[in-house]
């Protein structure tokens, strides 16, 4: 939401050579914004439907997550790639160090 709102200032900002829109431009502009994005929702919610109002068979709808687990494939693999380094790292510290041999003292 937060990116979608700074995707439409940068827009507004940035385009028509730096012109900044009149309150009845932005109106209208954020007016266009809402009804695409409503479009847009209807079409997914209407995606698992077939004619006639029946719900496709094929086409399960998910339910919401309701664990803490990520489901965000990048994410996961940035945090295994992270916990990889740092055992790696702690791993390379301990092997590195000179070993401790002890000397006997001869009198």
């Amino acid at each position: 939401m937060a990116a979608r709102i700074a995707v439409r200032y940068g827009s507004r900002r940035f385009s028509s050579g730096g012109k900044i829109l009149s309150e009845e431009e932005k109106a209208a502009e954020n007016v266009f914004i809402k009804k695409m994005e409503k479009d847009k929702m209807e079409k997914l919610s209407h995606k698992g439907e077939v004619s006639g109002g029946e719900k496709h068979p094929e086409v399960k709808p998910t339910p919401p997550p309701t664990s803490k687990v990520s489901t965000d494939k990048n994410r996961n693999y940035g945090v295994l790639a992270g916990t990889i380094a740092i055992l790696s790292g702690i791993g390379w510290y301990y092997a590195s160090r000179p070993k401790k041999t002890e000397q006997v003292q001869e009198d």
